[in-house]
């Protein structure tokens, strides 16, 4: 069973990229006091539903650092389709 898609929760999340690009944990801390009990994984599953529906684009970029996995790392940044 399917559960509803919470149209004010997908309107805010794209409403939040408007402008700029975030990544799918600044969506979250900029969302979690505006919407108590929404938790990381289900930003992400509403930035893949909004990305499906053409409403957000996404950009992969590489970035280097120390990271305890390696030097470098890929992180998405969401954006608002204008």
């Amino acid at each position: 069973m399917a559960k509803k898609i919470n149209d004010e929760l997908l309107s805010d999340i794209i409403n939040t990229l408007t402008d700029r690009k975030m990544t799918g944990y600044q969506v979250f801390g900029a969302l979690k006091d505006t919407h108590p009990g929404i938790s990381k994984r289900l930003i992400y599953h509403y930035l893949y539903l909004a990305l499906k529906k053409g409403e957000i684009s996404v950009d992969k970029v590489t970035e280097e650092g120390k990271f305890s996995w390696g030097k470098f790392t890929e992180k998405k940044y969401y954006t608002r389709m204008k």
